[in-house]
């Protein structure tokens, strides 16, 4: 009798386990797919955020950003707030003889899902008629990004160019 207690009570151990660790896996395969979904969103959000760009200049430009963000300027000091981003972007933006492109290649959720990153390549093109096309420069670029309203907003931008090839 005592015997087959102890199998039941292994049994009941062996099923609860099995149980637990099924349950554990259900959690955190739903975790990991909320988590990629929100990257991908964030990803998402950066590319938008370059069609915006490209399709209403300055003005979509700025409407991906939140109200206190920074840019940091390459080897320089912070553009602090809407007004001076906006100063800072305008010649470079809506420059006709080049165009600005970049892609994200990475995202990155921090906070519970209310702060994000994303990291990619940039490459600028020229607009003349003479150099159509032509491959002006590329670099990297990081963006930090905040999670309001459902939308995700530019805290931090800054991007650095790649070295010169060598020659």
């Amino acid at each position: 009798m005592k015997r087959v207690n102890h199998m039941k009570r292994s049994f009941v151990i062996f099923a609860l386990s099995a149980v637990t660790t099924s349950c554990v896996g259900v959690v955190v395969n739903t975790a990991g797919s909320a988590r990629d979904a929100t990257e991908a969103a964030l990803m998402q959000a950066d590319r938008d955020f370059a069609v915006a760009t490209h399709a209403r200049g300055i003005d979509g430009w700025m409407s991906f950003y939140a109200s206190d963000a920074i840019r940091i300027r390459y080897r320089d000091n912070m553009v602090r707030g809407l007004n001076e981003i906006r100063q800072f972007d305008l010649p470079r933006i809506s420059d006709t003889a080049s165009t600005l492109n970049w892609e994200p290649t990475d995202a990155h959720i921090f906070r519970g899902g209310s702060i994000g990153s994303t990291t990619g390549r940039y490459w600028i093109v020229s607009r003349t008629s003479a150099d159509a096309g032509k491959e002006l420069g590329t670099g990297r670029y990081v963006t930090m990004w905040r999670r309001e309203g459902g939308h995700w907003l530019v805290i931090m931008d800054t991007g650095y160019p790649d070295p010169p090839p060598a020659r």
